[in-house]
């Protein structure tokens, strides 16, 4: 998210929380400032906040994804869990009352009557300083409501959800002039549990939550924004005094009847709980979409050469195809990269499935997400003699496109996307080069020699600053 926010907008100091030790020194070295910590042991109420204008968040999709346990998936967890997040504005201080002079000694109860044996009281028939109506004080620590919404799931990672409101509530309860709140997850999170969306989403605009202008949820895949594989995402943008850059209105009903199909077709009607999804984030605003970039053309090799996935596979006799799948063509825009594909091999049409002998990088991979071919991708080893290799697979499996990073932050933020993304697509993927026979595609002039015979100049990465002792540079 960082690395796409840097495209349009290189103003401010941006804060990073990760967990993970290998994705912190990554993006330390990528030149971000990173706190190394789980976000539930910090405070989202220290001072050192309180000059806090945007707020993002990623949180972790393993009980969401497919390819996890699913546990998010339970409507029993996430019903409770909605239910809990429901009193987010309460907790925080942001539940609007009629009368706030009993909770401060004065004569009047929660709905303005008054209290026995306050009859003397001063304010009993007339109005004091806090008899008018405001705000209930917060009620609940950011650790107890944490410790409230793990009660109900049965992994602790689904409650992260709700950092998505303590964090932001927490920030403009200490004076931060928060004005946006963007947030990443896995599409599931809409397709298989839309009650957790529609618990922040009422909580941001609701006249009894936060009761911002805007907040909008949508399914967003970086493949249609400039990337060369496919990355499928649920993203919400929430704004608190206008509508955000790109805001765009849509057919709601029509929305939810297409994202939610597979409900229809099994209960005939849309889930009980789902976001409002009349609005939506429209980068391109009538402009031409980028250009399509295949794998063989972000990877400079032949469009009619395979990649296969899984090694090689046993044939059925009946089909003559490999079984299992794993494999798939360079002349199309590739499926959503996974960690496993770090053993990925390519190779011509007419060479056996499973019998290539050209093999994917690291940087390739990041490269196929969206990073530059010189992303520091770092890697501190857990032992001796570790590489790190399936780690550093996984982090670029789970980062957000950086095509995707830009078009969100624009919305809230920086210049307009399109211009810094073209260009960045065009370096990144080199779409002027010249056109290959066979190989690798090379940009610029050919080597020549002796006439007829050629040497294909390689280009190489910049070098970059040596990692500290005790990181490993992945790449």
């Amino acid at each position: 998210m960082a690395t796409g926010r840097e495209l349009v907008d290189d103003g401010g100091d941006w804060v990073l929380i990760e967990r993970n030790r290998d994705a912190a020194a990554t993006a330390r070295a990528a030149g971000h400032w990173v706190v190394q910590a789980d976000i539930r042991t910090l405070g989202p109420r220290h001072p050192a906040l309180r000059c806090t204008h945007r707020f993002h968040g990623s949180p972790p999709c393993q009980t969401l994804s497919d390819g996890g346990k699913r546990s998010a998936w339970n409507s029993q967890e996430v019903s409770e869990l909605q239910r809990i997040m429901w009193q987010a504005s309460e907790a925080f201080g942001f539940l609007d009352v009629d009368d706030l002079c009993s909770r401060y000694g004065g004569p009047h109860h929660y709905y303005g009557d008054i209290i026995d044996a306050m009859e003397d009281h001063p304010d009993a028939y007339g109005w004091g300083e806090l008899c008018g109506g405001g705000h209930l004080p917060p009620c609940i620590t950011p650790a107890a409501f944490r410790e409230w919404a793990a009660s109900p799931v049965s992994d602790e990672r689904t409650a992260l959800m709700a950092e998505m409101l303590i964090w932001p509530m927490c920030l403009v309860r200490i004076g931060a002039p928060l004005v946006s709140i963007t947030m990443e997850q896995s599409a599931n999170l809409l397709k298989q549990t839309p009650a957790l969306a529609e618990a922040i989403q009422s909580e941001i605009t609701s006249v009894e939550g936060f009761g911002w202008a805007w907040c909008s949820w949508q399914i967003a895949d970086a493949a249609d924004f400039g990337a060369s594989t496919h990355r499928e995402r649920a993203w919400m943008v929430a704004t608190r005094y206008e509508q955000p850059r790109y805001a765009d209105h849509v057919d709601g009903e029509a929305a939810a009847r297409g994202m939610f199909a597979h409900v229809l077709k099994k209960t005939g009607k849309l889930p009980d709980w789902m976001p409002e999804l009349s609005r939506w984030i429209e980068p391109y605003q009538g402009r031409p979409a980028l250009p399509v970039v295949t794998v063989a053309e972000a990877l400079t090799l032949p469009a009619t050469w395979w990649a296969d996935t899984r090694g090689k596979r046993k044939v059925n006799p009946t089909t003559g195809r490999p079984n299992g799948g794993g494999s798939f063509p360079l002349n199309r825009v590739g499926m959503c990269v996974t960690a496993p594909w770090y053993g990925i091999r390519f190779r011509p049409a007419d060479v056996p499935q499973g019998e290539g002998s050209t093999t994917v990088s690291l940087p390739d991979l990041g490269v196929l997400v969206g990073f530059r071919r010189a992303y520091p991708w770092t890697y501190i080893p857990a032992r001796a003699g570790a590489k790190g290799t399936r780690n550093v697979a996984q982090m670029i499996a789970d980062a957000v496109s950086p095509f995707m990073g830009a078009a969100i932050s624009a919305a809230v933020q920086g210049e307009d996307w399109c211009k810094p993304v073209s260009s960045y697509q065009a370096a990144l993927y080199r779409l002027h080069r010249q056109p290959h026979t066979n190989g690798r595609v090379v940009d610029g002039q050919q080597l020549t020699f002796f006439g007829k015979q050629t040497l294909l100049r390689t280009l190489f990465a910049p070098r970059t600053a040596a990692p500290p002792a005790d990181r490993k540079c992945a790449i």
